[in-house]
């Protein structure tokens, strides 16, 4: 008989919270930035077994995150520093501890996405834009999916919201937009409760915030959305292709190495009606602010 999978311990996500720490950080002169918000995901199951102590998980894991922070800029100097060698220099710029104190949210991954004992993990990365070209500021995404035999990671950069575009005050989870749609296992309504999102079939080394089950047709990121001020946008990353209300949007094209890149971002209208390839669709609805 098989051995059901263990609910991840608090020591087993912050062993892999730190080490998303470690592979999402930028270098500047005189500091190294660190992402600052982190979202766990785990298996509804076992969220469900550790709810009642997810807030005492998350202010542990805040505290952790600012002592290994602390520790790594007292060892920065050392030869072999864990800091320098992730960036290849002798001595490391310390590693800022966010103003604002680190957010960490813990999910229940409710497209099953993971298995039992798995852990989907998102760190966010504010960086300035580029100086020497000038541009907008990005923020980075790592998404990760840690089981049992290892761990897949995918990295994207999307165009930070404009400053106007979230009070401060403005709770993380509130309620964006609302993705209504229906695949092989049926309807699902699905709360967009964070400003991107990504689409599509998924998989052990696809993270994605939507997963459908359904034809291969549907890539394993078919396409983004983001939440801009009071817009949102959205952006072909497929094979076959994605539509708005019967219209194509500009499509993902080969890059030199022969992967698909991105299309460019195209202004979303709500309600609208979100074709993946001739496979499913998902009826979008934006929320008003409050």
């Amino acid at each position: 008989m098989v051995a059901a999978a263990k609910v991840p311990s608090g020591i087993t996500i912050w062993n892999a919270m730190r080490d998303e720490l470690l592979m999402n950080m930028y270098q500047l002169p005189f500091t190294t930035l660190p992402p600052t918000i982190f979202h766990v995901y785990l298996h509804a199951g076992d969220y469900e077994r550790i709810e009642g102590i997810i807030p005492r998980i998350v202010s542990e894991l805040q505290k952790a995150l600012s002592e290994e922070v602390r520790k790594i800029n007292q060892g920065r100097g050392r030869s072999g520093g864990v800091l320098s060698r992730l960036i290849e220099q002798d001595e490391a710029p310390p590693i800022e501890v966010p103003a604002g104190g680190w957010e960490v949210y813990i999910h229940a991954d409710r497209n099953d996405g993971l298995q039992p004992g798995d852990l989907g993990i998102e760190s966010l990365l504010p960086l300035p834009p580029p100086l020497e070209f000038g541009g907008p500021p990005t923020t980075r995404i790592v998404r990760s999916v840690v089981t049992g035999t290892g761990r897949s990671s995918t990295t994207i950069e999307v165009e930070q919201a404009s400053a106007q575009a979230r009070p401060a005050t403005e709770p993380a989870t509130l309620e964006r937009a609302v993705l209504r749609y229906e695949d092989d296992h049926g309807p699902h309504v699905f709360s967009m409760r964070k400003d991107t999102l990504s689409i599509g079939r998924g998989g052990s080394s696809v993270w994605v915030d939507v997963q459908v089950v359904t034809s291969p047709k549907v890539s394993r990121e078919h396409f983004r959305l983001r939440k801009e001020g009071d817009a949102f946008l959205i952006q072909d990353l497929s094979t076959w292709g994605t539509t708005v209300d019967g219209q194509p949007i500009p499509p993902a094209v080969p890059g030199p190495d022969g992967v698909l890149q991105p299309g460019p971002e195209q202004l979303l209208a709500s309600p609208a009606r979100i074709q993946m390839a001739d496979a499913v669709i998902i009826h979008f609805e934006a929320r008003r602010d409050p």
